[in-house]
C-alpha cells in the first residue's frame, strides 16, 4: 500500500509539473516574427502584430545620411522566425546625430593595413589612386579631394581616399572572390587588394541590409591579375534562401577550381606562390 501510494503521488507530481510547464512555457503558441526592417521606430506602435505583444529594444545605432534617425536597419530574431507572445525584438537603427571618428595616420602603411585601421575607427576607404613610387604603401590620405591629417574629427562613415605607390613589383593584384559578400565586406576586400569599387548594380533592392554580391567583373579565377587601381564591377541581389543555396554551390565550385589549380604547373613568368590562390578568409 505504501508503494502504491508513493507511485500515485509521484504520478500526480509529474502530471502537475507538465501542465504547469506547458502553461507558463506557452508550448505550441509560437508565431512568425514580423518584418520591421525598413520601417521607422516611431511607426512601430501603429503596426498590426496580430495576437503578439512584442517589445522592441534598440541595441545599436548607425548614422546614415540617406535616412533620418530611427530607420530600422536590422532585427533579431529575423523575420519568419517562430517566437512566443511577449518576445523582445532587438533592433539596429540609424542614429539621429552623426558620431565622430578620429582620422588615423595611414601614411607608410600597406593598403590592407590602412583599410583595416579606417574600419576600426568607423571610417571607410574611398578611391585608391596609384602613382609611380618604389614603395607600395599609402603616401597620402585625402578627404573630399584635400589632404587630411591624423587627429581630425569626421563623421563616422566618411570615406578617406588613398594615394598609393605602385611599388617595384608588377603592379598587379589578383581579383578577390566577392560572391556572397555584403556590400561593406566586398568593398573592403576590393580596396585591400589595391583595387577600386567600380559600378554597382542593385537590381531593385530596397533593403540594403539584405543585399549580397551575386556577380562580379572581372570574375574570380584564382589567377586572374588586374592592375592596381582597376575597378571591380558588382551586381547585388537579395539574400533569399534560393539565392543563398545557389551562391553556396558557386562558392564550392570556385574552391574546387582553386584547389585543382594548385596541382597544375605554373607557366610563364608568373612568380606567385600557388598557395596564394586561395584565401580562406574570402570564403
Amino acid at each position: 500500500m505504501h508503494a502504491l501510494l508513493a507511485l500515485g503521488i509521484s504520478l500526480v507530481i509529474v502530471i502537475t509539473t507538465f501542465i504547469v510547464l506547458k502553461h507558463y512555457g506557452r508550448v505550441g503558441q509560437e508565431y512568425p516574427t514580423p518584418y520591421v526592417v525598413g520601417q521607422y521606430v516611431d511607426d512601430l506602435d501603429d503596426m498590426d502584430y496580430g495576437n503578439l505583444d512584442l517589445e522592441f529594444v534598440i541595441i545599436d545605432s548607425i548614422y546614415q545620411k540617406n535616412h533620418r534617425g530611427g530607420f530600422i536597419l536590422r532585427q533579431d530574431p529575423d523575420s519568419g522566425s517562430l517566437i512566443k507572445n511577449g518576445r523582445k525584438i532587438y533592433l539596429t537603427v540609424t542614429s539621429f546625430v552623426p558620431d565622430n571618428a578620429i582620422v588615423p595616420d595611414l601614411r607608410s602603411l600597406s593598403v590592407r593595413h590602412a583599410i583595416s585601421q579606417l574600419e576600426n575607427v568607423g571610417l571607410h576607404g574611398g578611391r585608391i589612386t596609384i602613382v609611380d613610387d618604389p614603395h607600395h604603401v599609402v603616401l597620402q590620405q585625402k578627404y573630399k579631394g584635400r589632404n587630411v591629417n591624423e587627429g581630425r574629427r569626421l563623421e563616422k562613415g566618411a570615406m578617406i581616399d588613398l594615394v598609393v605607390g605602385r611599388g617595384s613589383g608588377s603592379g598587379m593584384s589578383i581579383a578577390p572572390y566577392l560572391v556572397g559578400m555584403s556590400p561593406t565586406k566586398a568593398r573592403s576586400n576590393i580596396l585591400s587588394a589595391s583595387l577600386n569599387v567600380g559600378a554597382e548594380h542593385y537590381d531593385g533592392i530596397t533593403d540594403m541590409s539584405r543585399a549580397i554580391v551575386y556577380k562580379q567583373s572581372p570574375s574570380y579565377t584564382g589567377r586572374a591579375e588586374v592592375a592596381y587601381g582597376t575597378g571591380i564591377e558588382l551586381w547585388y541581389c537579395d539574400k533569399s534562401v534560393v539565392a543563398m543555396e545557389e551562391l553556396e554551390r558557386m562558392k564550392q565550385r570556385h574552391i574546387e577550381d582553386s584547389i585543382r589549380a594548385l596541382y597544375e604547373p605554373v607557366t610563364g613568368d608568373d612568380s606567385h606562390d600557388p598557395y596564394e590562390l586561395i584565401s580562406l578568409d574570402e570564403f
